[in-house]
C-alpha cells in the first residue's frame, strides 16, 4: 500500500470520524478508523457500531490497501502536520504498521487487523427522500436544545421525524419543555422515527459546512444520511414518542410581545446571580411592564424591566433562564410573542416571522 494525500482533503475527514469512534469502547477495533485505499481515493470509516460513517478523500493511489489505525491519534498527527503538506501512506513489511511520511517527518503507527473491523452496510431501502440543507438544518437548530440529556428516558433522547399531510415534522422534549418545527414535506413516505441526540449532532456538524441537497434513507431500525462525500448510518431510537400537541397551550389566551434580543440579553445578564442548578428566574408582567427577578441566597438578587405594550391580568412564574434563552437564541426574528395563563401554566413562544415553529416551557415553584 502506497498512496499521497493532502491535509487539506484528509483532515475534515478524521474531525467528523474521531468523533464516531468509540475512544472508551474495551473493543480495540472501535477506537481505530479503517483507511481503504482504493479506486474511488481514500475512504475513510469509523463505527461504535450505533453510529457509522464513511467519508471519500482524494488521494494518489500507486498501490492499494487497508489498514485500521488509533482515531485519535491519526487525528493529532494529521491536524499538527503543516497545512500545505502532502502526506505518504505506506504499510511496514510486516504489515502491523501504517507509516506516515511528510517533510522530514516520519510516523510508524501501530495497526490493528483491518479483517476485524466491522462490516459496515449501505442502506439501500424503499423509504428514501431528499431534502434542501439547509431546510433540515434549520429544522434540526429549533428542536435539537430540547432533547433529553437523560440517558433513561430513551423515547425522550433524540427528535421525532414524522410527516402530517404535506409537512415534515420534528419536536423534541425533555419532559420540562417541548420545541417543534416544520418544513414542507419531500416527495416519498416519511416514516415516524425518533433519531438519537448524537446523530442530531453529528448531522448538525455535517448540515453547516455542506450547502445542496441531504439524501435519507430508512430501514426499519436504521437511518442514513448522504451529505456530499459524507454518508452517515446510525441506528433509530426503539421507543414511542410522547403525544407532544397535547401540551401545546392554545393561542386564545393573554400575550405579550417583546423583543427578542433585548429579552434574551436580560435574562442572560440576570442569569449570574441566579442558583447554579436551578438557574430560576422570575417574570412579573403588570400593566405595560415585564419585570424580571433573580434571587439567590448566596449571592444576593438582582432585577431589570422592559416596556411594553401590556393591558391584560396581572402575571406572574417562574422559569429556568437557560430554557427561556435556548428558545430566544435559536430564533432569527426581531419579536418574540409569549403566550401565558397562570402562575403554575406553561407558556408558548412565538416568533411570528417563523410560525411553523412553536416552544412551550413549563413554569417553576418559586
Amino acid at each position: 500500500m502506497r498512496a499521497n494525500v493532502a491535509k487539506k482533503d484528509l483532515l475534515p475527514a478524521l474531525t467528523r470520524t474521531v468523533s464516531i469512534a468509540d475512544k472508551k469502547s474495551v473493543v480495540p477495533i472501535l477506537s481505530h478508523v479503517l483507511l481503504e485505499f482504493c479506486n474511488s481515493g481514500l475512504r475513510v470509516k469509523a463505527t461504535d457500531l450505533d453510529h457509522s460513517l464513511l467519508d471519500i478523500v482524494p488521494a494518489e493511489i500507486s498501490t492499494f490497501g487497508t489498514v485500521a489505525v488509533p482515531a485519535v491519534t491519526l487525528y493529532d498527527i494529521i491536524r499538527k502536520s503543516p497545512d500545505d503538506v502532502t502526506l505518504e501512506f505506506s504499510l511496514s513489511d510486516k504489515g502491523n504498521r501504517c507509516v506516515i511520511s511528510s517533510e522530514k517527518s516520519r510516523f510508524d503507527l501501530a495497526a490493528l487487523d483491518h479483517a476485524d473491523f466491522p462490516e459496515i452496510n449501505i442502506l439501500d431501502a424503499a423509504e428514501k427522500f431528499t431534502v434542501p440543507s439547509f431546510r433540515l438544518n434549520k429544522l434540526i437548530s429549533r428542536t435539537r436544545f430540547a432533547i433529553s440529556p437523560e440517558e433513561n428516558r430513551l423515547n425522550l433522547s433524540g427528535i421525532y421525524f414524522h410527516r402530517e399531510d404535506v409537512l415534515l415534522k420534528a419536536a423534541a422534549t425533555d419532559g420540562h419543555r417541548l420545541s417543534t418545527s416544520y418544513i414542507d414535506a419531500p416527495a416519498g413516505n416519511v416514516p415516524g422515527v425518533i433519531i438519537s441526540r448524537k446523530t442530531i449532532f453529528e448531522v448538525k456538524k455535517l448540515l453547516d459546512v455542506h450547502g445542496g441537497d441531504v439524501s435519507l434513507t430508512f430501514s426499519n431500525n436504521q437511518v442514513q444520511f448522504e451529505i456530499g462525500d459524507t454518508i452517515l448510518i446510525s441506528k433509530l431510537i426503539d421507543g414511542k414518542f410522547p403525544e407532544y400537541k397535547k401540551v401545546i397551550p392554545e393561542m386564545s389566551q393573554d400575550f405579550f410581545i417583546v423583543n427578542r434580543a433585548k429579552f434574551l440579553e436580560i435574562i442572560d445578564r440576570l442569569s449570574v446571580m441566579s442558583d447554579d442548578k436551578l438557574r430560576i428566574i422570575k417574570l412579573e408582567l403588570n400593566k405595560n411592564i415585564l419585570l424580571f427577578h433573580v434571587s439567590n441566597n448566596r449571592l444576593g438578587s438582582a432585577k431589570s424591566e422592559i416596556a411594553l405594550d401590556y393591558s391584560g391580568q396581572s402575571w406572574s412564574a417562574g422559569f429556568n433562564a437557560n430554557y427561556l434563552m435556548d428558545v430566544a437564541s435559536a430564533l432569527g426574528g426581531e419579536i418574540l410573542k409569549v403566550y401565558i395563563k397562570g402562575s403554575l401554566a406553561p407558556i408558548l413562544i412565538v416568533d411570528e416571522s417563523e410560525p411553523e415553529s412553536l416552544f412551550v416551557i413549563m413554569p417553576m415553584r418559586i
